[in-house]
């Protein structure tokens, strides 16, 4: 896929972002070199891509510093959960959204993602998050 965020130097899904970590996500990055306290923001029994600056502490305003170790999120972004609905959609808030499609295999990709979260964070302790 071409990536057109990269064509037109768009940053707007990494300003604020509230990305959900899977522990495969965070293993990665930590793997990377990083402590979890570095980049990972517990909210609500999720752990996020925390913001520094408000945006991702990946992005140091040009490019993201783990493009090929980013989450599996931000690899199928604009592509995400309609939780009202129950399914995959692109995001309206994305300025490039009419550029990407939503295949079957990224709908699939992301159902898979959003079981995965969820199951890890059925197994979370309430008292990590206090």
């Amino acid at each position: 896929m071409n990536n057109c965020c990269i064509k037109y130097n768009c940053i707007k899904c990494c300003i604020n972002t509230n990305m959900l970590l899977s522990n495969k996500d965070r293993e990665r990055i930590r793997k990377l070199g990083f402590t979890k306290s570095f980049f990972v923001k517990k909210q609500k029994r999720w752990h996020q891509l925390k913001n520094n600056n408000n945006r991702c502490v990946f992005h140091n305003g040009k490019i993201c510093s783990i493009y090929p170790n980013r989450p599996e999120g931000c690899r199928l972004y604009p592509i995400v959960y309609d939780a009202d609905n129950g399914c995959a959609m692109i995001d309206n808030e994305c300025p490039h959204k009419n550029e990407f499609t939503l295949s079957k295999k990224k709908n699939m990709q992301l159902l898979s993602l959003i079981k995965i979260l969820e199951y890890e964070r059925s197994q979370i302790n309430i008292t990590d998050f206090s």
